[in-house]
């Protein structure tokens, strides 16, 4: 997943639009569409109910009424967040990484760009670590037991 988001946020950093004309649309990351930071969410939560179930069995869902069950909905609703955050977080910053760009290269189109699509890279580089790096804590957290 991470090597997804890195190199495929690249498209949008480096290549700005109107830049190489393509015949029907533009060049962008394709995580600056909700659609596929949703679906890589979703794999993440997959991954981590799948490796909660397969590590404890059944009693992985004991968790849900730790601890107390009053707080069944809560802990409910922490595990829909978590695959909301990490794709909001994803689309969000990405998006904005590529506006600033777009309304930078309308506006000054030739030098003034170039510094912000660098800063592109980094921004890419670094939301793909965050979203690697919480998908590994939320896969280790649903493996671990509590004590």
């Amino acid at each position: 997943m991470f090597l997804f988001i890195f190199v495929s946020n690249w498209s949008g950093a480096l290549l700005p639009w109107k830049i190489i004309q393509l015949p029907h649309g533009e060049l962008v990351a394709p995580t600056n569409d909700i659609n596929t930071t949703v679906a890589l969410a979703l794999l993440i939560s997959v991954a981590y109910f799948y490796a909660g179930l397969s590590k404890k069995g059944l009693a992985y869902f004991g968790k849900y009424i730790q601890p107390t069950p009053i707080l069944l909905p809560i802990n409910i609703l922490e595990d829909f967040t978590k695959s909301l955050s990490l794709s909001f977080r994803l689309f969000g910053n990405i998006l904005a990484d590529e506006l600033v760009v777009v309304v930078l290269v309308s506006l000054v189109p030739l030098v003034v760009p170039i510094p912000v699509m660098f800063l592109g890279l980094f921004t890419s580089g670094i939301q793909a670590l965050i979203f690697a790096t919480l998908a590994a804590a939320y896969i280790g957290e649903s493996m671990e037991g509590h004590h």
